[in-house]
């Protein structure tokens, strides 16, 4: 039995490999692998490795050594993609994500140059920020409220780049826009939140340092009270209500 399964697993191997020498080295020659995303320039597409059935997987290593070449992936739509993006900056891989959006932007112009990923510009500004390049992330927010006004989710993080530079006007101005354009949004409606807290503080400290200093008490001019010999001193008359 086993050289009869060794025959049947060479026989396998013999009939994979033979497609896998004639395929193209070049077509995936230049193709890169980010975070888990394999992008294929000759397509323009982003792939993700197919999980193998259970008990299969010395199997599938096998065909992975003799089949360098082949690309076994499964494309990701354009909504994966974002998603995975999102994850990758949320992870702390801000950078990894940026070079997968420039790849994807790369493609996608390449395809269809008319029209933007409205997703994946939002995404650019957030890997953008947690880099700390916050002007540049700004600028690319703007830029969104400008051209999709009735977008809420590029209003909030606008506010929440004011805010942190202690704008809290212009971060009180584009959280009102943007539950303008959705009254139930909720991250807009909690920092709203906040952003109104902070500046009642800041009401209230100005008003304390409005306020005139309290006038300081004269020293008591009266005289020092007569010894009578131990006799009680008169008590003090309490002065009329007037």
């Amino acid at each position: 039995m086993t050289r009869v399964f060794l025959t049947i697993l060479t026989a396998c191997v013999g009939l994979i490999a033979g497609p896998a020498q004639a395929a193209s080295h070049d077509t995936n020659a230049s193709a890169t692998t980010i975070q888990g995303l394999t992008f294929d320039p000759a397509t323009g597409e982003f792939t993700q490795a197919e999980t193998p059935d259970g008990g299969w997987q010395a199997f599938a290593n096998v065909l992975k050594k003799i089949t360098p070449s082949v690309n076994t992936g499964i494309p990701l739509t354009p909504s994966q993609v974002t998603d995975h993006i999102a994850a990758m900056i949320s992870d702390g891989h801000a950078q990894d994500a940026l070079d997968v959006i420039q790849k994807q932007a790369s493609a996608r112009a390449a395809t269809d140059p008319v029209g933007t990923d409205v997703q994946l510009e939002y995404q650019k500004a957030r890997a953008l920020a947690a880099l700390g390049r916050h002007d540049q992330a700004t600028a690319l927010w703007q830029s969104m409220t400008e051209n999709y006004p009735e977008l809420p989710e590029p209003w909030n993080a606008l506010a929440v780049e004011y805010a942190s530079r202690g704008k809290l006007l212009m971060a009180r101005d584009a959280l009102n826009m943007a539950l303008t354009s959705d009254p139930a949004f909720a991250p807009a409606l909690e920092n709203l939140g906040h952003v109104q807290m902070a500046l009642a503080q800041e009401s209230f400290a100005r008003a304390r340092a409005a306020q005139p200093a309290p006038a300081t008490a004269a020293p008591s001019t009266a005289p020092a009270p007569v010894d009578r010999g131990g006799a009680s001193p008169a008590a003090p008359q309490t002065p009329a209500v007037r």
